[in-house]
């Protein structure tokens, strides 16, 4: 019964410590925010005192304000500004609207009565001098008036003398008269004559002249068919060695050619021509010149089954080996089919590939320097839809090229010729295109696997050996393979 008692005790015990805990940690807390709550309270109390402090100083400032501007301290703002519009409308009516304020207007009010009392200290002078002025006029008018009369006297003695050389002199002008009208009767009949003869020679200048464009035209095109060296038809060198896997090719085109860096060619088969209708197989930039007839160049373009091997012919209208070519371009530029404006980036592509711009028309019809007889083709776009603009730069140029015999050619077609690509509307597939490697299938989903028997088509074309390049450097040694410039 004891040892029930004790453990009773103990319990109790350690609820009254419990307790006594919870009280001590309750009764700090309520201390703490009481502490906090007396802390804000005393903070806002002083920021009161200071935001009354500063309420008493502003009505204070805002009674002198009001005593400085001549308004009664118990007047209203309204009443302030009622007054101030009226003094304003009554004594600065002529000062801008910034200036009406006391102080501003004040100080307009005196600029404007300083210029006001020098411009009344100005005509009082300019008044006694005009006074002076006429008192000498009418001292000098008093002896003009006597000469005058004198004058008068003899004047009607030489009026009577000139009436008398007048009366010769008429007759004899009546006489001239009648000679020139004889004279120009003459000169009218002789410019009639003339005017009739130069028309039947302009007549006969304006028939020539569209005989000799028909004939440009027609020789134009019998030299085409005779000569092809003097057009497009001649391609600018041929590839000598393929490397597939570093994607490059090396052309017989270098230094002594003129070559340039980031040149673009397109590329056609060994028996393809070059023209109108040739068949482009792929397209290759010149990444390094590497002697005077060689080159490096990676390849942009081609088709898996049908790659760049040695012997291609490489062609672009815009360079050819030893000479820089001229170009002509007209009307609204659109490259990559977005229906904006491509003229720069065309005017870029021709000067990197060392080509030059003799002549082009603006948005507004005017027309920058002139086609000649070494310009090579006139680039022509889509004609401009203002028929004021059309009349202008456009046509004249189209006009000028038929007459010196410069080829007019479309943008696509140009494009195509040199080798150019859209690259963001070009998607290649294959084991170098942009499409990535793409593996066959098996039909059961796995990875596909060659059966080892390929079409002729797919056979692997391997290059040349160096030794068996032709067509190397200037000293006829074979050329070593060399490092690309793009790090392949």
């Amino acid at each position: 019964m004891a040892s029930s008692e004790n453990q009773g005790l103990q319990i109790a015990l350690i609820i009254f410590v419990m307790l006594t805990i919870l009280l001590s940690v309750t009764t700090f807390m309520f201390f703490r925010e009481y502490q906090e709550a007396d802390e804000r309270s005393r903070v806002d109390k002083g920021a009161a005192t200071d935001a009354q402090k500063q309420m008493r100083d502003a009505v204070t400032e805002m009674e002198k304000v009001k005593e400085f501007i001549g308004v009664s301290p118990q007047a209203k703002l309204d009443d302030v500004r009622q007054t101030l519009d009226e003094d304003m409308k009554k004594y600065a009516a002529t000062a801008p609207d910034e200036s009406k304020f006391y102080h501003p207007a004040l100080e307009f009010l005196f600029k404007t009565l300083e210029e006001r009392t020098s411009e009344l200290v100005a005509a009082r002078l300019t008044i006694q001098q005009e006074k002076d002025e006429r008192e000498k006029v009418e001292n000098a008018k008093q002896e003009q008036v006597a000469a005058a009369e004198e004058h008068a006297r003899k004047a009607e003695a030489d009026l009577a003398e000139a009436k008398k050389e007048f009366d010769a002199e008429r007759k004899r002008m009546l006489d001239d008269n009648e000679d020139l009208k004889k004279q120009l009767a003459k000169k009218n009949e002789d410019m009639s004559q003339l005017a009739e003869t130069s028309k039947k020679t302009e007549e006969d200048l304006k028939g020539e002249n569209k005989k000799l464009s028909t004939a440009n035209v027609y020789l134009t095109e019998k030299i085409d068919v005779l000569d092809p060296t003097t057009g497009f038809e001649v391609p600018d060198g041929k590839i000598v060695w393929v490397d597939q896997q570093s994607r490059s090719a090396y052309i017989n085109v270098g230094q002594s050619d003129g070559l340039k860096r980031q040149t673009m060619f397109s590329v056609l088969a060994g028996d393809e021509d070059v023209g109108d209708d040739q068949k482009t197989k792929g397209r290759i930039e010149v990444t390094e010149i590497l002697g005077p007839h060689f080159a490096e160049a990676r390849i942009l373009e081609d088709r898996m089954t049908d790659p760049l091997v040695q012997g291609d012919k490489i062609y672009t209208p815009l360079w050819q080996p030893g000479r820089t070519d001229g170009f002509g371009i007209i009307g609204f530029i659109d490259m990559d089919g977005d229906g904006s404006d491509d003229r720069d980036m065309l005017r870029d592509l021709i000067r990197l590939n060392g080509g030059r711009i003799d002549a082009e028309d603006t948005k507004d019809g005017k027309q920058i320097g002139e086609l000649n007889v070494n310009t090579r083709y006139l680039i022509v776009g889509e004609p401009p839809q203002d028929a004021a603009v059309l009349s202008k730069a456009f046509t004249t140029l189209g006009r000028d090229a038929q007459k010196l015999g410069v080829r007019p050619t479309s943008v696509s077609k140009f494009l195509d010729q040199m080798g150019w690509r859209n690259q963001q509307q070009t998607l290649v597939f294959g084991r170098h295109g942009n499409g990535g490697e793409i593996p066959p299938e098996r039909r059961d989903g796995g990875p596909g696997q060659s059966t080892g028997s390929v079409s002729g088509a797919f056979k692997v074309r391997r290059p040349l050996g160096r030794r068996g390049l032709s067509g190397m450097d200037a000293e006829g040694s074979a050329p070593q393979k060399p490092r690309s410039a793009y790090g392949k």
